[in-house]
């Protein structure tokens, strides 16, 4: 996304961390914290003592990194803190594959460092954080898919996220693995049970090519229905909160991007319902303009702009031909389960 916008970076100071630690004690369950979403965390000089301090509110603490900075005493810090699960992206298990996805970047590197958490967690007898693997799939590294599912088991990870790439550039566009089911519905299968045999590469594909086209998902042995038009933000109960403080209902909303719908270009702005700068955390979550537009997500009550595409209502989230105020989700492709967030 950082490749695609003009928007100047920024880092959480601890002041606004400072706030969202308060608001965590107004609920009655302590919500659990992310550490993601555009940027790496570990980048931030203050990862480790926001983590800790997290875990001291009585939250469970996840983070994604690309695993770069998971030096010795980085993963010591973070096994001791029980941080409870930490994912790596991994978008290749061979250097030429993850390199032509993340350019220069050393993947033997990043597999030492993994290596390094396993070997410290048997060292000192820790369960936590648990690995999980995070895996954009395109077309320039779909054929890796298993061997980085091999890989990653290798390493100890017990989660995977296998997730479909929202394209912000003319060439990422040409990359997706969703244009063939883009205009379709939920096909005609409700479930689909496939029997235990070995991972063999074009077995995969195509298993993995039968369950796209009839809009399944594989979990536990059994594929069934994957739902569209249900924003997994909502469902989950989260917010986004950017750097700054702005707290937004979804990461896709925290920053103005350029992105592509099939062939067409759209620019999504940035939405939020406050900051943390003038209001509490509890008070921006139970704002009833809040309330409403999570009730109006929960009923999905948008126009179908990923299977439609055929106005210029699609080119922002601004406004729909429904006549909706923004933030218009029509054309969200994590609503329609083709990008996926650990």
């Amino acid at each position: 996304m950082r490749n695609a916008w003009d928007e100047p970076l920024g880092r959480m100071d601890s002041q606004v961390f400072s706030r969202v630690l308060e608001g965590l004690k107004a609920f009655l369950t302590v919500p659990s914290v992310f550490f993601g979403g555009i940027g790496e965390p570990l980048s931030h000089p203050a990862a480790l003592e926001m983590v800790r301090q997290a875990k001291a509110a009585g939250a469970k603490v996840a983070m994604i990194t690309n695993g770069l900075a998971l030096d010795e005493q980085t993963v010591e810090r973070l096994v001791e803190m029980e941080l409870d699960e930490l994912w790596v992206s991994l978008d290749g298990a061979t250097q030429k594959c993850y390199e032509g996805v993340r350019e220069n970047a050393p993947l033997a590197r990043i597999v030492e460092n993994l290596r390094l958490l396993k070997s410290v967690k048997y060292r000192l007898d820790a369960q936590m954080p648990a690995l999980g693997i995070a895996f954009v799939a395109m077309k320039r590294n779909r054929a890796e898919l298993s061997e980085v599912i091999d890989l990653g088991l290798r390493l100890g990870a017990t989660h995977f996220s296998i997730s479909g790439l929202q394209p912000h550039t003319e060439d990422m566009r040409n990359e997706v693995l969703h244009e063939k089911t883009l205009g379709q519905s939920i096909g005609a299968f409700s479930r689909l049970d496939i029997a235990r045999m070995d991972s063999v590469g074009d077995w995969d594909h195509s298993i993995a090519e039968v369950l796209a086209d009839c809009g399944l998902r594989y979990s536990n042995g059994r594929a069934s229905t994957r739902l569209d038009d249900t924003c997994p933000f909502v469902e989950s109960g989260s917010m986004s909160i950017r750097w700054d403080g702005c707290v937004s209902p979804c990461l896709p909303l925290l920053h103005t991007h350029g992105t592509f719908l099939g062939d067409r270009q759209r620019v999504i702005r940035e939405f939020f319902f406050g900051s943390l700068a003038d209001r509490t955390l509890s008070a921006i979550w139970n704002d009833p303009d809040y309330l409403a537009f999570r009730q109006r997500l929960q009923k999905f009550d948008f126009p179908p702009c990923v299977r439609c595409k055929s106005c210029d209502w699609i080119d922002g989230n601004q406004e729909d031909c429904y006549g909706s105020t923004p933030p218009t989700c029509g054309g969200c492709l994590w609503a329609q389960g083709y990008v996926l967030c650990p």
